[in-house]
């Protein structure tokens, strides 16, 4: 499979969660089988890829200086809509149900209800008596979105310095600092094979190793992915960022290729009140309400009509949902959820003058374009093209 995704030809490839990088030195476009486990490194020496990198909402932080991996708050909006909606329902039960009831048996059985007041009045308070019990699934929901947020501020990101090119690692617990050359970091993907009752399992993982020199260890980095395709694109991703700078210099060949140039909403690599206004614009486009044309071109050349329903249904489903409520969540838990770095990592995080700037090593750079050559010119997938650069 990963020769599939690795350009024209070759044989699947996987990894270990954790592989032996100390006794065992792996090189770029190395693969290693062990059981129904497959290990696909991609660097020592982070080599050109082609691969399509995946997308920015990985990321936590992302600037000209550095980029953080980790500690993003992706999903907070889509938690506090479902909360939103849990709450409405809530509402609907213990006010909006007992109303229709009430309004019901006043219309079509007006001579069993004397005092329809009171009856609206004792109906509320039993559905409301009811609907108290929603509490505890709404204090679990609540619990949830704080723990993640607590969680957050708990863990530090990775934070890749591309003026330095050099990868920074705090750990959690002892809040020690380390950092590694860019060029030395390991990074590889897994994938997993395994057999239940149920039918064949596969697990993939991206994972980076930091070797720690001074106390003769590995800092593992591990991360679960969906598919190798989203594993391959992460790595792509961080190392297009540190080679050429893309997501904060160069934009994205793919969005360059469609002419789409991303606001400055659009760059900010987490949620929150501004997501509200991305929504909004994508509600216009698929209702094709900022393209430009006027009705005669449209009927001439067979474009459908503008229509404002898109756009209608969006407002109805904010209104639904507490209108900013969730992006006000997601606002406070970005804010809230980042921990305070060492000021040795604030210090070393300050942006170069560009002549300070680090330069990519005479064997990276060499590697690098006998890689592109044999992939983009000759065709080869990304395992023979490290071999062919006596890389492994």
């Amino acid at each position: 499979m990963f020769s599939r995704l690795f350009k024209r030809k070759k044989k699947p490839d996987t990894t270990e969660p954790a592989p032996d990088i100390r006794s065992q030195r792996p090189s770029a476009g190395e693969r290693r089988v062990s059981g129904l486990n497959e290990t696909l490194f991609l660097a020592p020496l982070p080599v050109y890829t082609g691969q399509a990198q995946v997308s920015r909402r990985n990321f936590s932080a992302m600037n000209e200086t550095y980029l953080e991996l980790g500690g993003s708050n992706f999903g907070t909006v889509e938690q506090g809509k479902r909360l939103a909606v849990f709450i409405l329902m809530i509402l609907n039960m213990a006010f909006v149900v007992p109303c229709f009831a009430v309004l019901y048996w006043v219309l079509f059985y007006p001579e069993n209800i004397r005092e329809p007041l009171n009856e609206l009045i004792n109906a509320i308070k039993v559905f409301s008596s009811y609907a108290l019990l929603s509490i505890i699934p709404i204090g679990a929901m609540v619990y949830g979105m704080l723990s993640n947020v607590r969680t957050l501020a708990k863990s530090y990101p990775v934070r890749f310095n591309r003026q330095r090119r050099e990868v920074c690692y705090i750990d959690d617990t002892t809040h020690r600092v380390l950092i590694v050359p860019w060029e030395s970091v390991v990074a590889w993907v897994a994938r997993s094979q395994g057999v239940t009752s149920y039918g064949a399992l596969r697990d993939y993982t991206f994972g980076m190793g930091l070797e720690d020199e001074e106390q003769d260890t590995v800092q593992f980095i591990l991360s679960a992915q969906p598919s190798d395709v989203h594993a391959l694109g992460m790595w792509t991703a961080i190392r297009n960022y540190m080679e050429d700078g893309e997501l904060v210099d160069t934009p994205s060949p793919m969005l360059a290729a469609l002419s789409i140039t991303l606001s400055e909403d659009e760059l900010k690599p987490y949620e929150g009140l501004h997501t509200f206004e991305i929504e909004r614009l994508d509600a216009r486009f698929m209702g094709d309400l900022d393209d430009g044309m006027d009705d005669a071109y449209r009927k001439r050349y067979g474009y459908p009509q503008p229509t404002r329903w898109p756009l209608r249904w969006w407002y109805v489903r904010r209104v639904l949902t507490f209108w900013k409520m969730p992006y006000l969540i997601a606002e406070w838990a970005h804010r809230k959820g980042r921990p305070t770095l060492p000021d040795r990592v604030q210090a070393w995080s300050q942006p170069l003058p560009p002549e300070q700037w680090a330069q990519p090593s005479p064997a990276l750079q060499k590697a690098n374009a006998l890689v592109k050559t044999a992939m983009d010119k000759k065709g080869a997938n990304f395992i023979d093209a490290c071999k062919a650069a006596g890389l492994h």
